[in-house]
């Protein structure tokens, strides 16, 4: 958690679309289907889709930051 927040910090507009961005527009898409009688399962498969790749991809960014900290951190060392 430290380091998402780190990450947060540093890159705040990746993170803010990435991780937040992407849940709410699957949320947005939802609202939208139940005013407009749309296709629910559908819908609501996009929405889970969207949310589980939201998930990931946060997770790989947060993987590559610290990578790129320690070896950043590596090569300040040695």
């Amino acid at each position: 958690m430290d380091v998402f927040f780190r990450m947060a910090r540093e890159f705040p507009v990746r993170t803010g679309i990435f991780t937040f961005g992407l849940p709410l527009f699957a949320l947005l898409q939802l609202i939208n289907g139940i005013v407009y009688d749309g296709l629910l399962p559908l819908i609501g498969l996009f929405a889970a889709l969207t949310a589980a790749y939201s998930v990931q991809v946060t997770t790989y960014h947060v993987a590559a930051y610290r990578r790129e900290t320690l070896s950043q951190q590596w090569i300040e060392n040695k």
